[in-house]
Formats: C-alpha cells, sequence, structure tokens
C-alpha cells in the first residue's frame, strides 16, 4: 500500500480538458494520481488544496509560538495547529505529487504560504551547529516527490534573465528538509495555444503514464 500526497496550488479549481479555463496542472495531478490507482488499487491518497483554500500567512503570532515565546502551549498549538497537520501529511505521505503553475517565474503565492508552514526547526529539520552543513532534514529520504508544472512560454531555463524559479525553489525548500528524490514534468506554450500547447500536453502526459510505470516497478523492488 502506498500513501500519496497530492497538492494543488492552482487557484483554478476545474480540469483543463474538462471545463473551460480548467488548470492544466490539475490535469496532470489527476493523470497521476488516477492512473496510480488503476495500477495499485489499495494505495491511499490525501488531496491537499493550497490553490482553492490557501494556508494562513505566517505572522507575528505563528513566529511567536513557533520559537517558543506564546504565553502557553494552549496558545502555541491555536496557532501552529495547521502547520502541525501539514506537517503530519509530509511524514505521512510515501509520494508527494506537487501541481503548480508558474506565476511570474515562479510558483504562486499559495505554495509559498504552504511552504512557509512546514518548514519548522525540529519538525521537519533539525540544526547542529558541530557539522559543516549543520541543517538535517528529518523527512524520509526513500520519500519520492513528483512535481508537475504549466507555464504560458517555453524553455525559460535558456533564457537569462527569464528564469525558471518554479522546479528550483520548490526542489531547494524540500531537499532542505529532507526529499532528495524528485521528478518534474511540465506543459508549455499555453500563451502560444493550438498545435504548440497541444503536443506539449501529449509529451507530458505521455511522461506522467511514464514515470507511474517506473515508481511502481520501483514500489514492487522494494516490497
Amino acid at each position: 500500500m502506498t500513501n500519496i500526497l497530492r497538492i494543488d496550488a492552482s487557484p483554478r479549481t476545474g480540469i483543463a480538458g474538462q471545463v473551460p479555463h480548467g488548470s492544466q496542472t490539475r490535469r496532470l495531478t489527476e493523470l497521476f494520481v488516477n492512473t496510480w490507482l488503476s495500477n495499485k488499487p489499495d494505495s491511499i491518497i490525501k488531496h491537499r488544496d493550497v490553490g482553492k483554500n490557501p494556508p494562513k500567512l505566517i505572522d507575528e503570532q505563528w513566529l511567536i509560538s513557533e520559537f517558543g515565546y506564546a504565553k502557553s502551549q494552549t496558545e502555541a498549538q491555536q496557532h501552529l495547529a495547521l502547520s502541525d497537520l501539514l506537517i503530519k501529511e509530509l511524514h505521512w505521505a510515501d509520494i508527494i505529487v506537487v501541481g503548480v503553475p508558474m506565476y511570474n517565474f515562479g510558483p504562486p503565492a499559495h505554495l509559498k504560504a504552504y511552504i512557509d508552514n512546514i518548514v519548522r526547526i525540529n519538525k521537519t529539520y533539525r540544526f547542529d551547529g558541530t557539522l559543516d552543513q549543520p541543517y538535517i532534514g528529518l523527512l524520509n529520504n526513500n520519500k519520492v516527490m513528483v512535481i508537475l508544472s504549466s507555464r504560458g512560454g517555453h524553455d525559460f531555463d535558456e533564457y537569462a534573465p527569464f528564469q525558471n524559479h518554479v522546479e528550483p525553489s520548490i526542489k531547494t525548500a524540500f531537499n532542505f528538509i529532507g526529499i532528495q528524490q524528485f521528478h518534474d514534468i511540465a506543459i508549455e506554450y499555453q500563451e502560444y495555444g493550438g498545435d504548440k500547447l497541444a503536443e506539449s500536453i501529449l509529451q507530458a502526459e505521455l511522461e506522467v503514464n511514464t514515470l507511474v510505470e517506473q515508481l511502481l516497478l520501483k514500489d514492487k523492488r522494494t516490497i
């Protein structure tokens, strides 16, 4: 049995190809989960929709509670309750599937709010000043993260200064808390439309299906 945490960050709540103005990243996360379940129906899926229900931005009271200065333990627990739940989901998951569109060269603020809530000392990382690299991620490094993205243009990694900060920023944050295995697939050419977009969608869907097959084989070898 595999535990999969699906995180959707697009504010578009519909799925492209099913509803007008639907989300291309939700198209890919839906495909990943459905393809996985068709092969391994005993898997458990949890869905965290930060595009539809973004986590509250961290504020002064959150920081006071996080660093142990709240007036009481009860008060601290109240301010950190959602953060604790999000972290619990990450520890539970074997595979983390993130659907994230590119907005102005980076991920939506919805996902940044999520990341700010999950990067916490002694919860998802610890600090040891005696080490040359003092930050140690606390998530199991056997977990796999799949980043399924979309963008209006194409080949951003080749055109400075218009760089892609979606996958790099996500990988940096999650590597910091322990994830070491990443896969990323993207739909491009949304601003172009037509054949270029259609071809990119087909290619991305093919890559998602291939990735599911590869991960299922790996899963069988670890049983």
